[in-house]
C-alpha cells in the first residue's frame, strides 16, 4: 500500500512521483500586454504536469519548467524530460492549450500566443517555488519552437520586470525556437542563454537567432 504524506500548503501539494499542479495566469496577447496592462487582462486557470525522478528521496531538488511546440507535447518532448529525471532533475510540462482548450496552433499563432506561454511560465515557478522539494534557486527553463520561443523570452527583462522581478531562472535553453522579432530593448537576464538549432532548418532558421545573439 502505498503511503502519501499531506503538506498543507497554499498551492495543494502531496509527495508522490507525478502530481498535477494548477496556477492562476491570464491571456494577454502581446508582449506590450504584458508590459504595460498585465493587471486587466483576462485570468486564466492553467495546470501542468510536476513529474519527479523515480530515485527521488525526500529532498529539495532542481527542476526544469518545460514548453512544448505548435503541435502541441510529443514524444520527442517527453524523452528529453525523462533524460532530465534520469539526472535527478524533475520536470513540469505546462499544459498552456489544453488549459484553454486548444490542442494545436499550427497555422494559427494567435490562440495561444508567445506572451500567454511566457506569462504561464512565471506563473508556474511562482507556484512550484513553495513545493517542499524543489529548490527554487534551481528552477531552468526549456522548450521548443514555439516554447524556445517562449524560453528564449522569458530572458527578456522587460518582461520579467512587468511579471515578477523576484523570478530568476536559473538558466534558459531554447531549442529551434522562431527568432523573428529584435527588440530594441536588448536587456536580457545574466543567467545562461542557451540555443540549439538546426543550421539548415528553413521552418525557425538559425541565421535569425545568431543575429538577434550577436547584439545582446
Amino acid at each position: 500500500m502505498k503511503t502519501y504524506i499531506t503538506f498543507i500548503l497554499i498551492p495543494f501539494f502531496t509527495l508522490s512521483q507525478i502530481d498535477t499542479i494548477y496556477f492562476n495566469s491570464a491571456n494577454p496577447f502581446s508582449f506590450k500586454d504584458v508590459i504595460t496592462d498585465l493587471d486587466s487582462q483576462e485570468k486564466q486557470k492553467v495546470y501542468g504536469i510536476l513529474r519527479l525522478p523515480n530515485e527521488f528521496k525526500n529532498e529539495k531538488i532542481p527542476l526544469i519548467i518545460a514548453l512544448a511546440g505548435s503541435e502541441g507535447w510529443a514524444e520527442h518532448h517527453y524523452e528529453y524530460l525523462k533524460m532530465y529525471r534520469e539526472i535527478g532533475i524533475a520536470t513540469f510540462e505546462v499544459c498552456s492549450f489544453k488549459s484553454r482548450g486548444i490542442l494545436s496552433t499550427v497555422g494559427s499563432q494567435i490562440d495561444v500566443t508567445t506572451a500567454m506561454m511566457v506569462l504561464d511560465s512565471y506563473r508556474a515557478f511562482e507556484a512550484l517555488s513553495n513545493h517542499p522539494n524543489i529548490n527554487s534557486k534551481k528552477i531552468g527553463i526549456t522548450g521548443w519552437s514555439l516554447g524556445g520561443g517562449v524560453t528564449f523570452f522569458s530572458a527578456w527583462n522587460p518582461l520579467k520586470n512587468a511579471i515578477n522581478s523576484d523570478v530568476n531562472f536559473a538558466a534558459h535553453l531554447a531549442l529551434y525556437p522562431p527568432c523573428i522579432v529584435t527588440p530594441k530593448n536588448l536587456n536580457f537576464s545574466d543567467s545562461p542563454i542557451h540555443i540549439l538549432i538546426g543550421e539548415l532548418d528553413n521552418w525557425t532558421p538559425a541565421q535569425a537567432c545568431v543575429d538577434v545573439l550577436k547584439l545582446i
